[in-house]
């Protein structure tokens, strides 16, 4: 996602895009089982926690990077993707094995 913000060509962009769906498609599962080794919480009330996080997210995200996108430039706006993405990585050691 970096390489499509920094370089500006649409064919280094449509392959980032691309490589960033691949690298974040197992995100979504790997919650799911880390959510039900939670110790002390029901697997259901932890899967139903995760998804209406990640529904909240996919209501929420939208509209938040289209305001930073209106509001400063799409570049801003994608970049704010390329930090969720960080944290996402660096809050990936926190779940349990």
């Amino acid at each position: 996602m970096v390489a499509a913000l920094v370089i500006r060509d649409p064919i280094v962009a449509l392959i980032g895009f691309a490589l960033v769906g691949i690298g974040l498609a197992n995100v979504v599962p790997m919650l799911f089982i880390g959510a039900t080794k939670v110790p002390g919480v029901a697997p259901a009330a932890a899967i139903a926690t995760v998804s209406s996080v990640g529904y909240l997210g996919f209501v929420a995200g939208p509209p938040l990077v289209g305001s930073i996108a209106h509001g400063l430039s799409l570049s801003w706006a994608l970049g704010t993707v390329v930090i969720g993405a960080l944290l996402l990585a660096w809050g990936a050691r926190r779940l349990p094995a």
